[in-house]
């Protein structure tokens, strides 16, 4: 599932490109996600143009005249640019993601929305296994923050704060691991994001959050953001489904700490990488680096 780093990643490569524009025509085919009917949505978003684009969490919005037009890109979901005057330019398959990577991936029955622009250009939103969302919502005052109500703290921002960090942690006795996951305490972590996380902050991600030292919770609180934005400095991870605006996977696959390098040696310590499950969710830690009783002192005093 794309994270906050790759619906970032999309953000900045589309908004280059489509700010601005006015959405000359809308193509829509059968998803489960749209939450709203094809008719409407044509009559109501034609005409409009591409103010900007913004993020919240893992969610990309497409700031229009007169609403928001909200995605979730759920397990699969993609969006990328098409120019029809590259239609003939050859492509290669990806490695990884099987789409074309020299220069954008086709139309196919996996794409269920093209916005036609002005120009020429379209944006298609592709979503194999069909668990994304597409919301249209009234552009007004409050709009955003009411739809966006249940989500956590946003990184890269002012509302950022530990000391709310630390309120959302208080009493709560789950896995470190289950509570990143959860988009309530701080929106745009995934799974792939929080082994790096927790391995930055050298926490087990089986201790349970009670537990944690002040200290910890600290580390964790600092590591998210820094984790983060390694991912979008590198464009994303790819590991299966994600590509950037031009059908690109992204680079940040090989500076991964630990996720998805079980069995391969620690970074730090060299010592066999190990996976495990929480919440369904494979996990992969350095035992030595992230003990399961934690650290006695500090990191940093280490």
């Amino acid at each position: 599932m794309p994270e906050l780093p790759e619906v970032e990643t999309i953000r900045r490569g589309l908004e280059r490109q489509v700010r601005g524009l006015v959405i000359r025509d809308i193509l829509l085919g059968r998803h489960r996600g749209f939450r709203f009917s094809a008719s409407r949505f044509k009559t109501i978003v034609k005409g409009q143009s591409i103010r900007s684009l913004s993020r919240r969490g893992k969610y990309l919005v497409f700031e229009l005249d007169r609403d928001f037009c909200v995605f979730h890109l759920g397990m699969t979901g993609q969006l990328t640019l098409r120019d029809p005057s590259k239609e003939d330019m050859p492509f290669e398959r990806h490695p990884i993601t099987g789409l074309q990577k020299t220069s954008q991936h086709p139309v196919d029955k996996h794409t269920h929305l093209q916005f036609v622009l002005d120009n020429d250009n379209r944006i298609l939103f592709r979503d194999v296994r069909k668990f994304g969302k597409v919301v249209l919502l009234r552009r007004e005052k409050g709009t955003l923050e009411e739809f966006f109500g249940r989500l956590g703290l946003e990184p890269f921002t002012a509302a950022y704060a530990f000391k709310d960090f630390l309120a959302f942690m208080r009493g709560r006795k789950t896995k470190v691991k289950s509570l990143l996951l959860d988009q309530r305490f701080v929106a745009g972590v995934g799974n792939i994001y929080a082994d790096e996380a927790l391995f930055e902050s050298r926490i087990h991600p089986s201790r349970r959050v009670h537990q944690l030292r002040v200290y910890e919770k600290h580390a964790l609180f600092e590591a998210i953001p820094l984790v983060l934005e390694k991912g979008i400095r590198d464009g994303g991870t790819s590991i299966r489904d994600f590509i950037n605006t031009e059908g690109g996977a992204g680079d940040h696959r090989e500076q991964l700490n630990v996720y998805g390098r079980e069995g391969k040696p620690c970074r730090n310590c060299d010592t066999p990488l190990e996976k495990i499950v929480i919440n369904q969710r494979g996990t992969h830690f350095c035992p030595v680096c992230q003990p399961r009783r934690g650290m006695r002192r500090s990191p940093a005093a280490l």
